[in-house]
């Protein structure tokens, strides 16, 4: 019999917190050493250009942030109102500690900057000049609390300042592209397909300057391991093959996991099409003799602790209320379970 396989949550791919304070200089180190040269600076927000081309997917536009709220007759209302909800969040943290982190931009002729890095830091710095309010209660302590202003006195981005870290000179398009990469990174935990986006991009990116993509430019960028890193290279090599790119397509938009990806990518091209159909491929009638197996276990109560303690959210609620005791209930969560897994970790 073999070995049940224990699963344990992986942590999630970010850069390591002592490089954060590196990551900037050495990335632009190994490009141009004149893009080392940066300050911070106290920057209004009216001179804060956005970058519309961010490695991370975001629908929410400034617009939003002015009016506080997402209308109801917006075609991406609820996308919209979750994102608005993150930055809200962020507002209120930034209110109470400042902004410790600060965005990443390099200077523009005249007065403005174009940001590199920080897009959501500040746009809730913006949603907070114009809809949070501070008072203080009866003990004297602040707190603060939503007062949507529906008609905003923009005139104030010219006098609110939020620190920023400025490169003197735009950096070369390789180097920005792994400076808003990290940034995005080390922060927040990006949706793979966000960062496979960025992964093809830069690819295309560096081969058009005669430069092939290195494993070491993942490690430093998606903080990935080096035999990860080597996965994802794989990925890169075969993104022209018929049935990767279908799979490339599918994981963008949701409906096959990275890890699926992974092993068309790596496989020898003559096979790749017949991988592609088994998953993707006309689906045939289910065979009501072959139950789902999960092997044999006399211990269901360890099985509950192991799914439980790696799911999250709406799942795990779900998962808790079956009953454990049941073999025929175990292997249907367990089934739900699993997938769940492949699906979030690949």
């Amino acid at each position: 019999m073999k070995k049940p396989v224990v699963l344990s949550k992986r942590q999630p791919l970010g850069v390591q917190a002592e490089t954060i304070t590196k990551v900037a200089a050495k990335i632009a180190a190994a490009e141009s050493a004149i893009t080392q040269e940066f300050e911070i600076r106290q920057v209004p927000l009216a001179d804060i250009q956005f970058w519309d081309d961010q490695p991370r997917t975001f629908q929410l536009k400034l617009e939003d942030v002015y009016r506080g709220e997402i209308s109801l007759e917006d075609a991406l209302y609820e996308t919209k109102t979750e994102e608005l909800e993150g930055i809200i969040a962020l507002a209120m943290s930034q209110k109470e500690f400042g902004i410790l982190n600060p965005p990443l931009a390099y200077a523009l002729p005249g007065k403005k900057v174009q940001l590199m890095g920080g897009q959501r830091r500040t746009m809730a710095a913006i949603y907070a000049l114009f809809h949070l309010q501070t008072s203080l209660d009866e003990h004297g302590t602040a707190y603060h609390e939503i007062i949507i202003n529906s008609d905003p006195d923009l005139s104030y981005l010219e006098k609110e300042r939020i620190a920023v870290k400025v490169f003197f000179k735009k950096p070369n398009d390789l180097t920005l592209e792994r400076l808003g990469i990290v940034d995005n990174v080390q922060r927040t935990e990006l949706p793979i397909g966000d960062k496979l986006c960025w992964l093809l991009k830069f690819a295309e990116q560096r081969e058009g300057k005669g430069r092939e993509i290195r494993w070491r430019d993942l490690v430093d960028t998606l903080g990935l391991s080096r035999s990860q890193a080597y996965e994802w290279l794989a990925v890169v090599q075969s993104r022209h093959d018929e049935y990767v790119k279908k799979v490339i397509e599918r994981v963008f938009l949701g409906t096959a996991t990275f890890g699926r990806l992974l092993e068309i990518a790596k496989a020898d091209s003559d096979v790749r099409e017949m991988m592609y159909n088994k998953w993707y491929g006309p689906r045939p009638v289910p065979d009501a003799l072959a139950p789902i197996s999960l092997g044999k276990t006399g211990n269901l109560n360890a099985l509950r602790m192991l799914v439980l303690a790696n799911v999250e959210g709406d799942i795990k609620e779900r998962l808790e209320s079956i009953d454990w005791n049941n073999p025929k209930m175990v292997k249907k969560g367990f089934a739900e379970f699993l997938e769940y897994w492949e699906s979030k970790h690949g």
